[in-house]
């Protein structure tokens, strides 16, 4: 199965007036993207919408903050005017949101999430089990880290896991990046979708991107801003980018708009149900 990333605008919380709704409409996207395994959240510069300038902040924050682990989240996050709204969120409850744990019963090869912790001198790694655990490899305090470990109680050590080491859906990782032009630029073996009413049906052409994604690494899904489209966000850039798969996920559809909290969840639940299992 191809890795499956979206992408969404800086001025996605452009239609909320308050922080509250805001935050609530980023835990729509983190909940959406955690349902269907999304493990990257683009966050790309909107040159047509205007928006509160700390928006961007807001929701790369948020975004952030429900993907980590609730033990770790005092020390990776301190009180902060962004949070406000935090204890109102719906949880993720994902993989990595791994519950309290006794340590006696952590046995070698389990992963968790930590964050690595320096005391004189050497690494350790706090990682939920009431105790920091020895680790052996390199990083800075405050790093957010997987880590593996490589001996059980009374001897746990740690060390940084690859992926290899990870069987489950391990959350997300949010990246900026100035523009979607530059973005569906610089992904390779990527098969890219965007979603715009302007599209083809999605039946039409299913079958054909249905093989696409058979050989691809990444499927990369655009969502338009909640007042402008994407293709008119790439006419903004003037870009000459060709995209084969502009695709109308929701004909016949009886509202005037779909909002952007709407059309992710939509449009991964098809994508997932159609496509992506069976890959």
């Amino acid at each position: 199965m191809p890795h499956l990333w979206v992408a969404i605008p800086d001025s996605s919380l452009s239609d909320e007036q308050t922080k509250r709704d805001k935050s609530i409409k980023i835990a729509q996207f983190a909940r959406a993207c955690s349902i269907f395994r999304v493990k990257r959240i683009y966050i790309y510069h909107d040159p047509l919408s205007q928006f509160e300038k700390d928006d961007p902040v807001l929701l790369r924050t948020v975004l952030r903050y429900l993907d980590t682990p609730q033990y770790l989240r005092k020390a990776l996050y301190p009180r902060m005017a962004h949070l406000e709204f935090a204890g109102i969120l719906h949880p993720i409850k994902a993989p990595h949101h791994k519950p309290a744990q006794d340590i006696k019963t952590v046995k070698a090869g389990d992963v968790r999430t930590g964050v690595i912790a320096k005391v004189k001198g050497q690494l350790f790694v706090e990682a939920g089990l009431g105790s920091l655990i020895p680790f052996d490899g390199e990083g800075f305090d405050g790093k957010k880290v997987n880590v593996k470990f490589t001996s059980p109680h009374p001897n746990l050590r740690a060390m940084e896991a690859t992926d290899l080491d990870i069987f489950e859906y391990w959350g997300y990782e949010v990246k900026e990046v100035p523009s979607v032009v530059k973005l569906v630029s610089s992904v390779d073996n990527t098969t890219v979708i965007v979603a715009s009413r302007k599209g083809t049906y999605y039946k039409n052409t299913e079958a054909k991107l249905a093989e696409r994604i058979k050989g691809s690494e990444n499927v990369l899904v655009v969502f338009g801003a909640p007042r402008h489209g994407v293709h008119e966000i790439l006419a903004k850039e003037k870009s000459s980018t060709r995209l084969e798969f502009m695709i109308n996920m929701f004909p016949n559809q009886a509202t005037e708009t779909v909002r952007l909290e709407e059309a992710v969840l939509g449009t991964l639940a098809i994508l997932n149900s159609s496509l992506l299992s069976k890959n």
